[in-house]
């Protein structure tokens, strides 16, 4: 089977989200029960789905295992009656992600894994995040398996806004702070992500730290154009350990942007793209030379 593969924007939306473990073996089984109850929750706390249910998998999906994974359903926000404890609503950010839409039943949907985990391997990109399936049309809704349609999202970056250094992730920290200085970033905002985790909900994980950078002359360029870009600014810029080594990743301001902005901020778009492109290239090199 031939798959079209393209990359897209996400848009923001709220999300109704429930985490449940997943048997590989028994996938289909596991996965139907957490639709069943996303929906249960759905309709107990009064949300009204905005949009078709989806399935992102936190580990590798192997024979024998298992895997945690987030059942997560659109909803409408101003349809809330209720809640409780056992709900998870969040606000999703946009973030880029390449796509393809499989047609059938799920037991050849491993070679459109392959299909966009061979494409990404020979585009621009790097996978940013683990993979989301979007039940387009689900098994409750069609007729027969061929009816079945599934879109495989892969959260992705440009090759050129991501490194992997092996240095320390509290002196990785201060050599990006360093780097995007000098190509004329500031970092307005710093969010911890893992303490606010911890704190808030007693959940421990990797040091995950995101920087809001802003550039205040291409800020007050594209501000000049259009006062609705305030929405994307600033530059978030993330710092992560990963194994053990420590990841920077960089959003893409020129992918942010939707169709419809101004066509006089794109130059600007790519100049910002550009220097978050140098200062991570700087963290790489520093990296190597220490």
């Amino acid at each position: 089977m031939s798959y079209q593969i393209s990359v897209d924007r996400s848009a923001p939306h709220t999300v109704l989200g429930l985490r449940r473990t997943v048997r590989i073996d028994h996938a289909g089984d596991d996965i139907g029960a957490g639709m069943a109850a996303l929906y249960e929750l759905a309709a107990v706390t009064g949300f009204s789905p905005a949009g078709p249910p989806s399935t992102t998998y936190r580990g590798e999906f192997r024979a024998g295992t298992s895997t945690e994974a987030d059942f997560g359903l659109p909803v409408a926000p101003e349809s809330i009656r209720a809640a409780n404890e056992e709900v998870t609503v969040r606000r999703s950010e946009p973030e880029i992600f390449a796509h393809l839409t499989h047609r059938g039943d799920y037991h050849r949907i491993g070679d459109a894994y392959s299909a966009l985990y061979e494409w990404i391997r020979g585009s621009q990109y790097q996978q940013a995040g683990p993979p989301t399936e979007v039940y387009l049309v689900a098994p409750d809704e069609a007729l027969n398996p061929h009816d079945l349609l599934t879109e495989i999202r892969v959260p992705v970056v440009l090759a050129e806004l991501v490194v992997r250094v092996s240095t320390p992730f509290a002196e990785t920290v201060a050599v990006v702070r360093e780097a995007l200085a000098e190509q004329g970033f500031g970092v307005l905002t710093e969010i911890d992500v893992r303490a606010t985790l911890r704190t808030k909900l007693g959940v421990d994980m990797e040091d995950y730290l995101i920087l809001g950078a802003c550039n205040p002359n291409l800020a007050h360029q594209a501000l000049d154009i259009d006062r609705h870009i305030g929405q994307l600014l600033p530059c978030n810029v993330v710092v992560r350990t990963d194994d053990d080594v420590t990841v920077v990743e960089a959003v893409d301001p020129d992918q942010l942007l939707r169709a419809d902005n101004q066509a006089a901020l794109r130059p600007i778009a790519h100049d910002a793209r550009d220097r978050l492109a140098a200062a991570l290239s700087a963290v790489a090199k520093r990296a190597t030379t220490q």
